[in-house]
């Protein structure tokens, strides 16, 4: 099995292996409308043998207030094909998702709505969120500085279009 940066000729496999990991299309329709908008920063897949069976996507994303203005990523959908789940896919995809988010130059940090215990082991902490402004609380919403105390405390998230919030 292989990491490697998304094609566009991966699409359709892409969106396949999402639909099958959530059971629904809802996932799918927002990758779609994020490709659409040009609001992607990267998507990276598991390939093995020719065949996607894992994908992850980050979209840009910004936390503002009056003092500062910093661009984070947003991760969002991580899927796996369910044939291939438990086997570490996912957590190589985070790992270089996150390594690769990085590298970009202005980026500050990573948003995740997700499951605390399984986001957690990467160093998602939903006490870097809780003081943001944002429509997503609790201990699903879930933040990952680059830099320590870089997100502002009040400041206010915004995501991308079509996450319709």
């Amino acid at each position: 099995m292989q990491i490697r940066k998304e094609e566009i000729k991966d699409r359709a496999q892409v969106l396949q292996v999402i639909h099958d990991a959530f059971g629904q299309w809802d996932e799918c329709d927002l990758v779609k409308q994020l490709y659409l908008d040009n609001d992607v920063l990267f998507g990276l897949v598991a390939e093995e043998e020719g065949t996607i069976i894992g994908h992850i996507l980050f979209s840009p994303m910004e936390i503002g207030s009056p003092d500062i203005q910093i661009r984070t990523a947003s991760l969002a959908p991580l899927a796996v094909s369910p044939d291939h789940q438990g086997k570490g896919i996912g957590k190589q995809l985070i790992e270089q998702g996150i390594q690769t988010c990085r590298d970009i130059e202005d980026l500050s940090g990573i948003i995740v709505l997700g499951e605390p215990a399984y986001y957690s082991k990467f160093g998602f902490q939903s006490s870097l969120t809780n003081h943001l402004e944002a429509p997503f609380s609790g201990e699903a919403f879930m933040g990952l500085e680059f830099r320590k105390n870089i997100f502002p405390k009040g400041g206010k998230v915004t995501y991308p279009q079509a996450f319709g919030l």
